[in-house]
């Protein structure tokens, strides 16, 4: 047997391996499984292969991919097309769901792989094979120039430098082929810097980062646009809704976007609290013109001896009113709600600073709700002694909304076909 034939031996077993736990997955919750799909199952356990054989070109790597879309599809009951695998098996950062595909993973693990250990292999092969051309980095080489026609990193040992021109290829052609304004906006806005937290949150129902089947479909189905709900009039506004699940997101008739702004709100106070601030809801008296109230303000100083008010906001990144911006720059919904919120309180009495914390529907985080979590993380970790502690607030705060959007999609359908995201009779 050849070493050629070999390696596609030893991959179609670790194919039948991923089919025998795929057929597992479907009797546990979505988002375990996709967790499992993400960190543990597809892509991990090909790691040391990829990165110590030439495996580039093999056709078990697109049968194990042909495999993985299958299973991710059952995990998310979303139809895959090619475009939407495309996206689903790019990394979160590049606006994907970060199942990797190990056709695109291949050459990158393995030219970094062979450029970490070039100065290794060179002291421990003798002269006449220290020059020996090795058969799989041309290839990898070949395949990395016709998918991203990218030149050498500066760190050729850098796995992630390789990886990222074959990802931003990929994200830029899906970018590029479409003119569609929804479709610009809903591809831009995965790639902006915390709009997939949600992905990244563990699911242990104990501190409320779990989510049911339902809610995983929605939000996966909003970032791949896949279709979600059948065609039908909004109960709230008689409305025509599309198979994309949109108008729920903004119809201000619906009760979901109440529930979403609820959600964050409660988990920023909660925050506010674990950093030893004491905090409460609605405070009233705070604006000298009315009877204006901000979600919430500190009952002792923040910053430079001034108490800090805030109010939630989640504009929806596909709205009629945004979408013109959104399809341009990612954030431009947040940033337009961050200067609404700015000027609705800026009537707020002395000694009280005020922060809007904008997060779209899509996960785009405002430029000032970034930092204000940042700092209310900082301190949360120097109460607690939790480096993550940044990391799994913003985690909460995603899956809130994500939560949110799925009550606002569901709320879109007649009475009795649903009734919340927790038991999933729908």
């Amino acid at each position: 047997m050849s070493v050629g034939d070999h390696l596609d031996s030893v991959l179609a077993s670790k194919k039948q391996d991923l089919q025998r736990l795929a057929r597992r997955l479907v009797f546990m919750p979505s988002h375990d499984s996709l967790f499992l799909l993400r960190n543990v199952i597809t892509a991990p356990r090909l790691m040391y292969l990829l990165r110590t054989t030439p495996c580039t070109g093999s056709i078990e790597l697109t049968r194990y991919d042909e495999v993985l879309r299958e299973t991710l599809s059952a995990t998310l009951n979303i139809d895959l097309t090619d475009e939407r695998w495309n996206q689903a098996s790019l990394p979160v950062r590049w606006g994907g769901l970060g199942v990797r595909s190990v056709v695109m993973l291949a050459p990158s693990a393995y030219l970094a792989s062979a450029a970490s250990t070039a100065d290794l292999t060179s002291s421990l092969l003798p002269p006449r094979l220290r020059d020996a051309p090795s058969s799989g980095t041309p290839v990898a080489m070949t395949w990395i120039s016709q998918s991203a026609t990218a030149q050498t990193p500066l760190i050729p040992a850098n796995q992630r430098a390789w990886d990222d021109s074959c990802c931003q290829a990929v994200a830029e052609r899906l970018l590029n082929v479409t003119t569609d304004r929804v479709e610009r906006a809903r591809l831009l806005a995965p790639r902006s810097t915390g709009s997939g937290d949600w992905l990244e949150a563990i699911p242990l129902a104990c501190v409320g980062m779990k989510m049911d089947n339902v809610t995983i479909r929605i939000a996966a189905g909003l970032r791949l646009g896949a279709p979600i709900v059948h065609p039908h009039a909004c109960t709230g506004c008689s409305a025509q809704v599309t198979v994309y699940g949109h108008h729920g997101l903004s119809c201000r008739h619906g009760s979901g976007r109440h529930s979403r702004h609820n959600q964050v709100n409660e988990l920023l106070c909660r925050a506010f609290i674990s950093t030893g601030t004491l905090a409460t809801r609605e405070p009233q008296s705070l604006c000298t013109t009315d009877g204006k109230r901000p979600d919430g303000v500190t009952q002792v100083p923040w910053s430079r001896g001034r108490c800090l008010a805030w109010d939630v906001t989640c504009p929806d990144t596909f709205a009629a009113s945004n979408i013109s911006a959104s399809s341009d720059e990612a954030g431009s919904a947040a940033a337009a709600a961050e200067t609404k919120k700015h000027r609705k309180y800026s009537d707020i009495i002395t000694g009280v600073d005020f922060v809007p914390v904008a997060i779209e529907t899509s996960g785009v985080w405002g430029e000032q709700a970034m930092k204000l979590v940042k700092e209310v993380g900082r301190r949360i970790t120097a109460a607690t002694h939790d480096k993550r502690s940044t990391a799994f607030l913003r985690q909460r705060l995603s899956v809130g909304v994500q939560r949110g959007n799925a009550f606002c999609v569901l709320g879109t359908l007649p009475p009795g076909l649903h009734t919340d995201c927790d038991n999933e009779t729908y």
